[in-house]
């Protein structure tokens, strides 16, 4: 019964380990945000050209990951007028999320660190059947993070807008992530259908992560037997 869960928390903390590894490469990958801009229209939305866009992009993967906040203090060119892009509202929100990332970053070291040690544990207490019970453990763990993450698109893509609150309300200790999209150029630019394509696709990653393993473990498999065979 212990070591079920056992077998169970280390999946868990797996599995969030790697959602969040994700969403930290999603929030850094340059290309999602062009394809959402080109694809929701977002430069005529917003009057803001493509190449504004981008360097309003990285401005900000600069703030999440500098400790200073002057990048989100950023000026660009609206319909042709240069103008501060955020007001007061939505800098202190920013600066809410970035503590919100840090604290995601620092978690998924912690965790990464923890799945180290006991993997590393388990190979030096443990002598036999070795690979035979990697290859178990990441049929097990496909199965597990296969479940979850259809059970989370399906949850998305069903009552993405309701999930989203939620996770502001528990994220956030107050209502400045609540804007006007008539006025604010956050939620102008950042559109409620770029977050849950983006969700969408950190669980995509997610999934072909536990495909990668399943594969890193078909070849240490393929190579223990052919080292047995000669």
């Amino acid at each position: 019964m212990l070591l079920k869960i056992n077998k169970i928390v280390f999946q868990s903390v797996l599995f969030v380990a790697l959602l969040l590894s994700n969403t930290m490469l999603i929030v850094n990958l340059d290309s999602f945000y062009a394809f959402e801009f080109q694809k929701n229209n977002t430069s005529t939305k917003t009057g803001i050209s493509p190449d504004d866009l981008n360097k309003i992009v990285d401005n900000i993967q600069e703030f999440f990951n500098e400790e200073s906040n002057d990048k989100i203090l950023m000026k660009t060119y609206i319909n042709g007028v240069n103008k501060q892009l955020f007001n007061e509202k939505e800098i202190i929100h920013m600066i809410d999320v970035k503590i919100l990332l840090k604290n995601l970053q620092l978690t998924t070291v912690l965790m990464w660190f923890y799945i180290a040690l006991c993997t590393l544990v388990y190979y030096v207490l443990n002598n036999k059947n070795k690979i035979y019970n990697f290859r178990n453990f990441i049929k097990s763990y496909i199965k597990f993070s296969f479940t979850i993450t259809g059970i989370i698109l399906v949850a998305l893509l069903i009552g993405f807008r309701w999930i989203f609150y939620l996770f502001h309300i528990i994220s956030f200790d107050n209502d400045l992530w609540i804007l006007d999209p008539r006025k604010d150029y956050l939620i102008k630019i950042f559109e409620e259908i770029f977050f849950m394509e983006a969700a969408i696709l950190i669980g995509i990653l997610t999934l072909s992560s536990s495909l990668i393993f399943l594969l890193f473990s078909n070849i240490i498999n393929l190579y223990f037997k052919k080292d047995q065979i000669e």
